[in-house]
Order: structure tokens, then sequence, then C-alpha cells
């Protein structure tokens, strides 16, 4: 079952603009009632494959994983996460990003203890 802290960290793995948007739906809805056009945003799990299927850029990627771009382009050049470069541009999968932000967190709980 979805609870309200469940789709919070759900919101805070996404990237900003994504979560800008989110709290844009939540005040419209709120002052408005939702927008007649306006997708179901209380459908979490529809919205975050639609989100999955659109990959992210360099910059996208960069700010969800909140490293630099020479960061990222270093891990891609390692193997430490998949990249697909069309041209001189990368885009990323965003399961594959969320498993990497998601190990790199329980990582860093782990040398918290």
């Amino acid at each position: 079952m979805l609870t309200a802290e469940k789709i919070i960290k759900e919101i805070y793995l996404l990237p900003i603009k994504e979560r800008e948007k989110i709290a844009r739906h939540i005040i419209e809805f709120g002052i408005r009632g939702p927008h007649p056009d306006a997708p179901e945003i209380l459908d979490i799990e529809a919205w975050q494959d639609e989100i999955a299927r659109k990959p992210f850029n360099l910059k996208q990627a960069s700010e969800y994983l909140g490293v630099s771009t020479v960061t990222l382009r270093r891990w891609v050049k390692t193997g430490r996460i998949l990249a697909y470069k069309i041209g001189r541009a990368y885009t990323f999968d965003v399961r594959d990003l969320k498993k990497l932000k998601k190990a790199h967190l329980t990582k860093k709980a782990a040398k918290n203890l």
C-alpha cells in the first residue's frame, strides 16, 4: 500500500525539475482543483512509469545523482554506470540512475553507523 511517507521518499529521488512540477501540481490542485486535462497526480506508479521511459541527459542525470557532470562522465568511462552516446550527447536510463543512487545512499548510510 502506498503511504505519504513512501511517496515523499520517491519524490526526493527525482531531479529538482520534476519535484518542481509536482509542487506546482499540488499547489494548483489545492487552489483551483485539478485541471480537466491534467494527468492524475495521485497515481504515482503510472507517473513513475512515464518518467522512467524518458531518458535523462548528462545534466539531468548529474543533478539527480548530486554529482558533477565531470564525475558522471568518469563513472561512465569506468563502467560504474551505463550510458548511451548519440554523437557527443550522453543519455541515461532512469532505472539505472535510480539503482545507482539507492546503492550509493545505502553505502553512505552504512558508513555512518
